[in-house]
């Protein structure tokens, strides 16, 4: 997969990895903003016959707004499955580990009992899982004395049933 950042350059980004779902694409581009450039990674996606997209926390939130409508109680359990995922998934430790980037909280085995959702809104749990899994990557990689917690304090906030205006606040905070 390939973008055209807007650094004025006119240059191509190539990804250093592709996760290939069913109709969508990830690609995982080298980074250079945290505590240490070297971990840090870019997302895209790109959906069959789409342009490539940068996805934002509020993207996959209506998703799953939309999936706790129809399955509340699959998609309850679903969250908290992301949200327990965070404290087992860390930033990546090398420039060989980012371009490995092994994910594997989100096989399809591990997600498999979440499948039932696939049924409603736009994107599939494999899909959500992976994107949640890399941005958990993302945000473990800022420096120590000042770590990002917007997916962590999103997902309590949906997990606690806040209520939206807050849950979408949050999911729309610079850099969401």
């Amino acid at each position: 997969m390939e973008y055209s950042p807007r650094d004025g350059t006119g240059r191509k980004a190539k990804s250093i990895k592709e996760i290939k779902l069913d109709g969508v694409t990830i690609g995982v581009f080298e980074g250079s903003r945290g505590h240490n450039p070297d971990h840090d990674i870019l997302i895209k996606y790109k959906e069959d016959g789409k342009r490539v997209r940068t996805p934002k926390h509020i993207h996959w939130v209506i998703d799953i707004l939309v999936k706790k409508e129809h399955d509340k109680e699959l998609t309850m359990k679903f969250l908290k499955y992301l949200r327990d995922m965070y404290e087992r998934v860390e930033g990546f430790c090398s420039k060989e580990d980012r371009a490995k980037c092994e994910l594997r909280e989100t096989t399809p085995e591990k997600l498999e009992e979440f499948n039932e959702l696939n049924k409603y809104g736009e994107y599939s749990v494999e899909f959500i899982g992976h994107l949640i899994e890399l941005m958990i990557k993302m945000e473990k990689n800022m420096p120590p004395e000042k770590p990002a917690r917007v997916f962590k304090e999103l997902m309590d906030s949906i997990l606690q049933e806040k209520e939206i205006f807050v849950i979408v606040s949050k999911a729309t905070q610079i850099g969401g």
